[in-house]
């Protein structure tokens, strides 16, 4: 349906409209207008996720991306190989070979379900509205579109939270040797304290807590009396929210009055079969188009994998680029995985049909 260099074109265009968590809805309708204007349906939810559907009956599987990505726009443009946009590898990139996937796939049974997403760099909204509305249908098995590699699967997520720490103090002038009266410095003990509590470390095993936003103090010449710190904690397979929890009320016990830590939403880890029905028609569609094995891979953070599937087992994660670069400033695609990823999706999808035969 699409040559190439259409389908190149249309990366393009998804990656100039600028659309960081909570401003989706252009690109939503880029999405609604493409697919309409190519024959399908496609509508935008209550809270923004752009879904389409094709076929009918079993059984039904699931094309999830998001729109979303992380603040800072980033000049769209190609050189040589690559793509290189904000978004790019997470989650353009794997968002429209979806996209495009579901709009060349030829059924002869089953239905596909396209869900492209708000919020997945956030709070993940469009997910969870998504698994308790009734307006899609359920799915037997789903491909999450994010950045593993054009010829790596994902079966295994680890999980998340955001913690943000207050501190405040009575303060001082700064030529006052009063250090429990600084709350940058509370504010420090507290992310050591917390790593200790977690025994946090590097590995993949380990909670891992970085620090990413800190905002302290009022004037240069004063002890600062109040102080932000945001923590990131990442939570390894075999561990849980509930383990985080139970370090915060030890740290609250120990703080008192004058830190309060708040836990966000909290994602759990997950790790499904390796050999479950999607990751065996990723798998299958890889060897095909690639003419080579897949490789089995694990990731770092999170994505909308670790809720969805609590709707089934049968699901992976996979798409083109290299998830290292996500969210930096060097955010790129390979031009010839985005194009085989188009052909692997669509490939997927006749292996997943065939599976439920």
């Amino acid at each position: 349906m699409f040559s190439d260099e259409a389908k190149l074109k249309l990366l393009m265009e998804a990656l100039n409209i600028y659309s960081p968590t909570g401003g989706e809805h252009e690109l939503a309708e880029f999405l609604v207008e493409l697919m309409t204007m190519n024959g399908f349906e496609a509508k935008i939810d209550e809270v923004g996720n752009v879904i389409a559907v094709k076929g009918s009956g079993e059984p039904v599987l699931w094309l999830h991306a998001h729109m979303d990505t992380v603040p800072g726009f980033i000049e769209v443009r190609r050189e040589g190989s690559k793509v290189i946009g904000r978004g790019a590898s997470d989650d353009k990139g794997p968002l429209m070979a979806m996209v495009i996937a579901f709009m060349e796939s030829e059924l002869s049974r089953g239905t596909l379900v396209l869900t492209a997403v708000v919020h997945e760099e956030g709070d993940s909204l469009g997910t969870r509205h998504l698994m308790v509305s009734n307006h899609v249908p359920r799915p037997t098995g789903i491909i999450v579109g994010e950045p593993t590699g054009i010829d790596k699967v994902v079966t295994k997520y680890r999980g998340g939270t955001k913690l943000e720490v207050s501190v405040r103090t009575k303060g001082g002038h700064a030529s006052n040797p009063d250090l429990d009266s600084n709350s940058i410095l509370i504010a420090m003990n507290v992310y050591r304290d917390l790593w200790n509590a977690l025994m946090a470390g590097t590995s993949y095993e380990n909670f891992l807590v970085t620090p990413t936003i800190m905002n302290c103090g009022e004037a240069e010449n004063m002890i600062p009396s109040n102080c932000r710190l945001i923590l990131d904690v990442r939570i390894p397979p075999g561990r849980s929210c509930k383990d985080v929890e139970n370090a915060i009320n030890q740290l609250r016990t120990k703080y008192g009055e004058f830190v309060a830590i708040n836990m966000r939403w909290c994602t759990e880890p997950v790790e499904v079969p390796v050999n479950n029905a999607s990751a065996r028609a990723v798998s299958r569609a890889i060897i095909k188009v690639l003419g080579r094995g897949p490789t089995l891979a694990r990731k770092w953070g999170t994505s909308d994998m670790n809720d969805l599937a609590s709707l089934t087992r049968n699901i992976v994660a996979y798409g083109p680029g290299d998830g290292a670069f996500s969210h930096s400033l060097e955010e790129y695609v390979l031009i010839d995985d985005y194009l085989r990823a188009i052909d692997i999706y669509k490939q997927a999808v006749v292996e997943f049909m065939n599976i439920y035969k």
